[in-house]
């Protein structure tokens, strides 16, 4: 599949340890794919996991079960079972991950500096990253 993003019955629970272990599903059975190009969008109640969802595709959650495909340099890595230099692999050179609470649109941050934090991290000046920010954001589309 050409797909660049493959999420197959993804699950994660989370443990309360200080609440007696009580167990909390957040995702269950979560499946969907985003091909080259297409713009998602993952809407919801509040609680309803979504950034959830967005923390497992950005390789900060495990999955309790399921799979996460990503599409890096020209192979399916399942953030699933990655090692964690994979994972940072991934996020150096093929995904970026916002939440409107963490950076953009919180304290004024712009996009264009969420999108050139990838190419800073990777060497490039931080006048550069921010110049060719909006051609590395078209690029991906």
């Amino acid at each position: 599949m050409t797909a660049v993003i493959e999420i197959s019955n993804a699950e994660k629970t989370f443990t309360m340890h200080l609440q007696g272990g009580v167990q909390l599903p957040v995702v269950r059975g979560v499946s969907f794919f985003v091909e080259p190009g297409e713009c998602v969008v993952l809407a919801g109640p509040s609680g309803a996991g979504k950034s959830s969802i967005l923390k497992m595709i950005f390789g900060n959650y495990r999955c309790d079960a399921g799979r996460i495909g990503i599409r890096h340099e020209g192979a399916q890595i399942d953030l699933a079972r990655a090692e964690p230099r994979q994972i940072l692999s991934v996020r150096r050179a093929t995904s970026v991950m916002s939440a409107s609470s963490w950076r953009a649109g919180a304290g004024g941050v712009a996009t264009s500096d969420v999108v050139a934090e990838p190419l800073i991290v990777n060497g490039m000046a931080r006048s550069e990253a921010r110049e060719n920010a909006p051609v590395a954001l078209l690029r991906r589309l």
